[in-house]
């Protein structure tokens, strides 16, 4: 399980499911943003791959959560 699973699966016992998916959607818009700016460190080589991964747990994760409603 990834970092970003634990965080999910985190929010969710402690906030419940919908807060959990509005913070995952925020982080994701977040993070893709982030990716996009060069001057992030996001966009680093060092970090890019980490937060490009965190993004495709967040996108699988609300593709999951859509499937489901």
């Amino acid at each position: 399980m990834t970092a970003e699973q634990n965080r999910i699966e985190f929010l969710i016992k402690r906030d419940g499911v919908d807060a959990t998916r509005a913070w995952v959607r925020r982080t994701l818009q977040i993070y893709r943003d982030a990716l996009t700016n060069r001057a992030s460190h996001a966009a680093a080589p060092e970090f890019r791959p980490l937060f490009e991964e965190a993004v495709r747990v967040y996108e699988e994760w609300l593709a999951a959560r859509e499937r489901k409603s």
